[in-house]
């Protein structure tokens, strides 16, 4: 399936809904926005879908306030999903709509009617992008600033082995169309001064053991320096200890004790797979950066996920 062949698909339907993933990350939610774009250019009724609450840093994308949180009493006769590997990822039953799948997942679960998959793409965004262009739809500073978005913060901020060529062309392109490249990276790197005071926190809880870096962060933690337990931005803290030399595996557990789960992100810029690591945990990602979330007591989990790593790498190196 190509680019194409998904517009073509797309054009059949009267009645969307476009579902990004729960935990919304940069890329899931300006694919949202893109393909809500691309619908508003089609002339398609649609709806936009995030289950979870969009971080505040966010708030500067025009049309974030389209996303809705429930999407109760709503029949679509087409599903779009964007960057999500699953159903579950997504936060929505089996459809009785036709699903179309939009994915660069390796983990995918080949779960649509339509499957289009390219593992090989830097972002979900960038497949989005392909298709506003393929229709012919207009493009500007506004769309220009949401796959800067995506690009910027799903490549780590251009330091994860999924920066390609393709990723940086696309970001100079929509620099001449009037994108501000500096402002929205300030954007997705800013810190209050609580959000400072959590990171030495978290910092101070790292541990390095057999190549794998530990860092964590506890509703107490967050209690202790006056944040709220829907803190959205501690997720770019794993790219501290991910870039310590000769870590093989670095893992962030966040503590989720109203859910009662505990919440990992995987890196690796050593060429372990994390994807394999965090897909016997139920997650999936990419090779370089995965994550899972798993239900137990805190420090239970985080035992059993530490000694599976121990035992991925050892299997790796014999």
């Amino acid at each position: 399936m190509n680019a194409q062949e998904v517009l073509n698909e797309i054009r059949k339907g009267k009645r969307f809904l476009v579902a990004g993933h729960i935990d919304p990350d940069g890329d899931t939610i300006t694919s949202t926005l893109l393909m809500g774009r691309l619908l508003k250019h089609l002339g398609k009724g649609y709806t936009l879908y995030i289950r979870d609450s969009i971080p505040e840093k966010f708030g500067f994308l025009a049309g974030i306030g389209e996303i809705k949180q429930s999407i109760e009493g709503l029949e679509p006769d087409t599903i779009i999903t964007l960057d999500a590997p699953n159903l579950e990822r997504v936060a929505l039953p089996k459809p009785r709509a036709r699903v179309i799948n939009i994915d660069h997942h390796q983990s995918n679960e080949r779960f649509g009617d339509v499957n289009w998959l390219e593992v090989d793409r830097g972002a979900a965004c960038l497949m989005a992008f392909e298709l506003l262009r393929l229709a012919g739809a207009p493009l500007g500073s506004q769309e220009g600033e949401m796959v800067f978005t995506g690009l910027f913060t799903e490549t780590g901020g251009f330091v994860l082995p999924n920066v390609s060529a393709e990723v940086l062309r696309i970001c100079a392109d929509v620099m001449e169309h009037g994108v501000n490249a500096s402002d929205i990276a300030f954007r997705m790197t800013a810190r209050d001064e609580r959000n400072l005071a959590l990171l030495g926190e978290v910092l101070a809880t790292l541990k390095i053991t057999d190549g794998i870096a530990t860092i964590e962060l506890t509703e107490k933690m967050l209690d202790d320096v006056g944040l709220g337990h829907d803190e959205h931005d501690s997720d770019s803290f794993i790219r501290y200890p991910s870039s310590i030399p000769g870590i093989k595996v670095a893992i962030f557990f966040r503590e989720m004790r109203q859910e009662g789960t505990v919440r990992m992100s995987f890196r690796s810029l050593s060429g372990a797979d994390v994807d394999r690591i965090a897909s016997r945990f139920g997650g999936g990602g990419h090779p370089a950066a995965a994550g899972a979330k798993l239900k137990g007591s805190y420090e239970e989990v985080k035992e059993r996920v530490i000694e599976e790593t121990k035992r991925y790498l050892a299997c790796e190196e014999g």
